[in-house]
């Protein structure tokens, strides 16, 4: 065990982050640990990621590359991706950020693909890379040591690397939970059989157990995971960058109609019909950005939305654009296990200081937060929905005040996680 860790130790210590998203992956999978491996150094910690060399990515932002700080270490091993092999046989592979096939019909081929995805690749379709990489990376760190693991999920595959790296080397692991594992909505899209959710359960009870500290973004998750250890749990949550915001929020584009944007993929378990009739006809323009599946455009067509889809953006072309809009909404899913989680997004759209409409399950943490920050919620299944979203386009409320986004800076956010990772190795 001693073999593992530094002799000599320097005032930096080493973190090894393993995640499956990294530069030049795009989407909000990689904005965590991109953030903090940026800003981890000015408080001690050294990060070295691990990552695949030939990920199948839903999207990429090569933009974000210039976020990688010149001091983070990357060490990058191949992955063999069962979605690539589906393309070749001319089938639909699970790279897309809308998850499973949307659709209110899905294909005979589709469902096919979606149980062998679900039941045969457990606990995801990156588990394949777990042991492999394990093993290169027990050979690195006899001769490169580190002070503490981290593994970030989802993929949640990526914390059997993590478990598999605790009882070879006994280092201090945190297990960093940016989803709820067994319990998430769209596991339910893979039509999952007992064996498979029975498997699954079973590997997130040996992460939980097992770790020497558990991460979450939001309240709800300790519960949502099982956590009975209330002092092994942390809540660190998503926030927003600094140095990608201007110190002083413009003002809106001189739009002709007023605007309201949202940011992020919509999809099935995000569609949100009440929005959307309230929209239609409402003089409003609704500015998209990101993946829309079929269905929920569908669903906006048939309520009469003005939309403007601008399609997949850039993380910096999000945040522009999120500039020229009057206001902003946030979707979460309509779906219990989106009760412990809050969407990253939450955060960049209070950072951008415009008036904010959320939409999501009822009594979670979403509404919570939007409680603390005088921000409107509505939830998917208010009765009065539609009236309480046509009340607000007609008078939007004012942007969330200023105090409460200094918390949420990742810079703050990197203290605090440092202070969890001196804790932890000590």
């Amino acid at each position: 065990m001693e073999a593992f860790k530094t002799m000599n130790k320097p005032a930096q210590k080493r973190v090894l982050v393993v995640s499956y998203y990294w530069p030049p992956s795009g989407g909000g999978g990689v904005q965590r640990w991109l953030k903090f491996a940026k800003l981890l150094p000015e408080f001690g910690w050294d990060p070295i990621v691990v990552t695949p060399s030939n990920p199948d990515v839903p999207v990429t932002d090569p933009s974000l590359s210039s976020d990688v700080h010149d001091g983070v270490e990357v060490w990058s091993f191949p992955v063999w991706e069962p979605t690539r092999a589906l393309s070749k046989l001319g089938l639909q592979g699970n790279t897309s950020r809308l998850g499973a096939d949307q659709s209110s019909s899905p294909s005979l081929a589709s469902r096919v693909v979606n149980w062998v995805r679900g039941n045969v690749f457990v606990p995801d379709a990156r588990v394949g890379w777990v042991k492999p990489t394990t093993r290169r990376v027990l050979a690195r760190l006899h001769r490169e040591p580190v002070d503490l693991i981290v593994t970030t999920g989802p993929p949640h595959s990526m914390h059997l690397i993590g478990l598999a790296l605790k009882r070879a080397t006994g280092l201090p692991w945190v297990a960093d939970f940016r989803d709820p594992w067994s319990t998430m909505d769209y596991l339910g899209d893979f039509g999952l059989g007992s064996r498979a959710r029975r498997l699954v359960a079973n590997m997130e009870r040996s992460v939980v157990t097992s770790a020497d500290r558990i991460l979450v973004t939001s309240p709800g998750a300790l519960q949502e995971i099982g956590l009975d250890d209330a002092s092994k749990g942390a809540i660190i949550p998503n926030g927003w960058d600094k140095d990608d915001f201007p110190d002083k929020p413009p003002a809106p584009a001189s739009n002709t109609k007023p605007v309201l944007g949202h940011f992020g993929a919509l999809y099935g378990a995000r569609n949100a019909p009440a929005l959307w009739d309230g929209l239609g006809g409402s003089g409003w323009v609704l500015q998209a950005g990101g993946q829309l599946s079929d269905d929920v455009r569908a669903s906006m067509d048939e309520s009469g939305v003005d939309l403007d889809w601008k399609g997949d953006l850039s993380h910096a072309e999000a945040i522009k654009a999120m500039h020229t809009c009057d206001a902003l909404v946030v979707v979460h899913n309509n779906s219990d296990s989106a009760k412990a989680s809050t969407p990253g997004k939450m955060f960049e759209c209070l950072a951008a200081g415009r008036p904010m409409l959320v939409v999501g399950p009822a009594h979670g943490d979403l509404e919570a937060l939007c409680v603390s920050w005088e921000v409107v919620f509505v939830p998917h299944d208010a009765p009065d929905r539609q009236s309480r979203i046509e009340s607000w386009l007609q008078h939007p409320s004012p942007a969330p005040d200023k105090s409460f986004r200094a918390p949420c800076e990742r810079r703050a956010l990197a203290g605090e996680l440092a202070a969890l990772f001196n804790s932890t190795a000590s």
